[in-house]
């Protein structure tokens, strides 16, 4: 955990809805409280950092820790980052991967995820119970924490592609860049969104054996461009972790780099 994030709610609860420091009990069975003891080992007088869902970011100082409870003084003196320029739509995962999926995702940062079905999607997957609205949210939050992001990413779960995609241009935001991974690809990610880039993009990421030919002339129909990685086929985990760093590494270059 390397930031404590708060609900904005729970911040005004304890500010009693005026600014300024927020006053906290985090019950020992809360798991923010159980990682501050147990992994942190916090004192009072530690500080840690801290920030508010989708709002700005500060510090928590543990006022006490008893049995009971761990007591923090939350300031969030800094500005809140802007949405993330990235959405994703992710062709569901394997149950016992989609948890750490999701997690990598928020702790890059994205503004959206939005979980689809496609062809080779095993149907049971659509049953787990790890895309209760309970379970997804817990990932988020966990990747928020890891990655040091208040943007918890809005998170939506289409079990039929072809009406998903259907609305999806009344959906997406015009403009940016929309990209489909594909090993086979004719062209680099690097091809497509050019060093020092800044533009919006949507990529679309599909199931471990890979989007079938029909889905893939779906997508470009859109104007989804199809991009691969390099020579490496990954599993869904390890391609949204390289998507992901590839995109940002190519916003950082100088344009025209």
């Amino acid at each position: 955990m390397n930031l404590l994030l708060f609900d904005p709610a729970e911040l005004d609860r304890a500010r009693g809805g005026a600014s300024g420091a927020a006053e906290i009990d985090l019950p020992a069975d809360d798991r923010r409280a159980r990682h501050l003891r147990t992994v942190l080992r916090v004192r009072p007088g530690q500080v840690v950092r801290a920030g508010a869902v989708r709002g700005p970011t500060g510090s928590a100082e543990v006022v006490a820790v008893d049995e009971q409870r761990v007591r923090l003084r939350v300031v969030l003196d800094r500005t809140a980052a802007a949405r993330p320029a990235v959405d994703l739509i992710l062709a569901v995962p394997r149950p016992k991967a989609l948890s750490r999926v999701l997690e990598t995702a928020a702790s890059f940062g994205v503004g959206r995820i939005d979980l689809v079905n496609a062809w080779r999607v095993d149907r049971s997957y659509l049953d787990s119970p790890r895309l209760g609205p309970a379970e997804l949210d817990a990932a988020l939050r966990l990747g928020c924490e890891q990655g040091a992001t208040t943007w918890l990413p809005d998170i939506g779960l289409e079990r039929l592609l072809v009406p998903y995609l259907a609305r999806g241009p009344d959906r997406w935001a015009e403009g940016g860049h929309r990209l489909i991974a594909h090993p086979r690809a004719d062209a680099p990610i690097e091809a497509i969104v050019r060093p020092g880039a800044r533009a919006p993009v949507l990529i679309a990421i599909g199931p471990e054996g890979g989007w079938i030919d029909r889905e893939l002339d779906s997508f470009a129909a859109l104007g989804f461009a199809p991009v691969h990685l390099g020579a490496p086929v990954l599993r869904v985990e390890a391609a949204v972790a390289a998507l992901l760093s590839q995109l940002q590494l190519l916003g950082r270059l100088p344009a025209g780099g």
